[in-house]
């Protein structure tokens, strides 16, 4: 019979003993698969949620303070800079070196006009990019479409929309000095708690002709897609690729979560390696067990002719086998256990890791086989000779 078939045979006696060094290796497989799973997704969860944050990426012109002094008496300070962006070079963001991680890239314009005989802050936006940006800004009615400056369309913001009793549906004339246009609300957003609830928002187009800016826009709002590249490196493309613009990076919240994500991460796989050095030492403990068992067994297959190499093939393959179906099996519990602990610890929904399964089983195959070395160099030790003896 071949040595292999009598591992089988053997494990298929030994069903209740082997059962414990099984379980040790699903408890450490399982345990790694459940961290790597669950923190894969949280890492994922924050990169969704932190578009909830808008643009993590402000660009606008550079201004520089010069102090003024006269004699030991300080006169405040000049700003000194161009305080508009040209339009028309907008589309050269997108020739830098990371322009694939660029998912919106917002222009904005910022003034005051006259609604009644009141004054209002407007912004101009590009409706469209504007509306990929601020996806969740509660809006009561429509967003605003880039139409012309005949059918000119506006949201406003809620603390403006009470006090002056606007709601969808409103006609309004802003005014600049002589320059006026006609404008229907098409909605009001629901309180954000940010500046843009006191804020009337209509297209970049309009507000350029009301203003009297036409072709300019006072900041970019950009947000980047960066999971595998830092935003700061955008940041510096950015004012590199422009050199009168300056671009702040605005990610600092979610490094902060991805921070103390990962030290949460690095304290659980820690557990899960050490879990894993536990089950080698069940898995080695039940080997010895088994090798205390079948000393005569052993002992007569190298009287009759078994090497050294059979002999420790055998044990190797047993761990093996062990390894296997505790890392498989393992996998199965850490899919599960993962998909019950994300949503209740990150609000995450993770996927079952596929390509992580040949890995894990992998290791766990690679601890069975280095719980079976101290069993082997036992097994080596067996004297055929009073083994035979004792028969």
């Amino acid at each position: 019979m071949h040595l292999h078939s009598l591992v089988l045979k053997d494990i298929s006696r030994r069903k209740t003993k082997l059962l414990v060094a099984v379980l040790g290796v699903v408890v450490a497989s399982a345990a790694i698969v459940a961290v790597v799973t669950t923190f894969s997704a949280a890492t994922g969860s924050l990169y969704e949620e932190s578009n909830n944050f808008g643009a993590n990426i402000i660009v606008r012109p550079e201004v520089r303070t010069i102090p003024l002094v006269t004699g030991s008496t300080s006169m405040g300070s000049l700003f000194t800079g161009e305080n508009y962006i040209e339009e028309s070079e907008i589309a050269n963001i997108y020739t830098i070196m990371h322009s694939s991680k660029l998912s919106v890239v917002a222009p904005r314009l910022y003034g005051v006009a006259e609604l009644g005989n009141s004054s209002v802050v407007i912004m101009g936006v590009d409706p469209e990019q504007e509306r990929n940006l601020k996806s969740w800004w509660n809006v009561k009615g429509n967003w605003i479409s880039s139409e012309g400056l005949m059918h000119t369309e506006v949201m406003v913001g809620s603390d403006i929309a009470t006090p002056m009793g606007l709601t969808e549906g409103s006609f309004i004339t802003l005014r600049n000095g002589n320059t006026s246009i006609d404008a229907r609300v098409t909605g009001v957003i629901e309180s954000t708690g940010g500046s843009e609830d006191a804020y009337l928002i209509l297209p970049l187009v309009a507000s350029q002709h009301l203003l009297g800016r036409e072709g300019k826009v006072s900041s970019l709002e950009v947000r980047a897609l960066c999971n595998t590249c830092p935003v700061e490196e955008i940041s510096m493309e950015i004012e590199e690729k422009f050199p009168g613009l300056e671009a702040r990076s605005m990610s600092q919240i979610v490094r902060n979560e991805l921070a103390m994500v990962e030290h949460t991460r690095s304290s659980a796989m820690a557990v899960s390696i050490i879990t894993l050095l536990v089950s080698t030492l069940t898995v080695a403990s039940t080997m010895l067990a088994s090798v205390n068992e079948k000393l005569k067994e052993i002992g007569i297959m190298r009287a009759v002719g078994a090497s050294d190499f059979q002999v420790v093939s055998m044990l190797f393959f047993e761990g093996a086998i062990i390894g296997a179906v505790g890392g498989i099996i393992g996998f199965i519990v850490g899919t599960i256990a993962s998909s019950i602990a994300a949503p209740l610890l990150f609000q995450a929904t993770p996927s079952p890791m596929w390509e992580i399964l040949l890995p894990v089983t992998g290791i766990c195959v690679l601890t069975g086989m280095l719980a079976s070395v101290l069993p082997a160099k036992k097994a080596l030790g067996i004297d055929p000779a009073e083994v035979l003896r004792s028969v």
